[in-house]
Parts: C-alpha cells; structure tokens; sequence
C-alpha cells in the first residue's frame, strides 16, 4: 500500500482500487464470460418456465369447489367466495421468498455490489 507522499501516488492509488471495485469479485480482464450470471439468467428462465407450466396446469385441471363454505357480504356490495390455495400460487411464493432470501444473504456477506 503506498504511503501517499504525493497527489501523483494518491491518484493512481485511488484509480486502481476504483478499477477493482467496477469488476465484480476482483476479476480485471478485458473480457470473460461471466458464468456466475449466465447461471442466474439461465436459472431465472427456468423459474419463470416452470411457474408458466405450474399455472397453466393448475389452472387447466382445478375446477371451483361448490358449496363448502357461504358466500360472505362486506357492507352489502362486496362479496367474496371461499375457497382453496391454488398451487401454483405456493410455487410462485416460495420462488419469490427464496430470491429475496438469497439477495439479502448476498448483501449481508458480500456487501451491495452494483
């Protein structure tokens, strides 16, 4: 680490910690592949494709159930019918909150890297 004698030497200092902190996980080479993002936005089109094929077969194959709970009334006008927790909707939170997670468990060990 340099003493910082002269501007010169702050300058330069200060560019090449600068030039590290602009490529993540200190990798400074003209050019890479980033396998750490391909496997991110490969992993997100899976997750969106199988959360479109676990809607569409849920949807597809539930049917409303009749008769298992009475209609309830809000204020005379608003309505709403019980009723069950469709599956897809429970892939689709778990997707969501193991993201989450993994943002915050990301910032809180490695800092926020933009």
């Amino acid at each position: 680490m340099p003493k910082g004698d002269s501007v010169q030497k702050v300058h330069d200092y200060y560019l090449y910690l600068q030039g590290h902190q602009l490529a993540p996980h200190g990798r400074t080479v003209t050019w890479h592949v980033d396998w750490t993002a391909l496997g991110w936005m490969w992993g997100f089109a899976l997750a969106v494709s199988l959360i479109l094929v676990v809607w569409v077969r849920d949807y597809r194959s539930s049917h409303p159930p009749t008769g298992i709970a009475p209609l309830d009334r809000f204020g005379g006008f608003t309505t709403e019918a019980a009723g069950r927790v469709p599956f897809s909707f429970w892939v689709v939170t778990i997707v969501v909150v193991a993201c989450g997670a993994e943002f915050v468990i990301g910032h809180l060990i490695s800092g926020q890297m933009f």
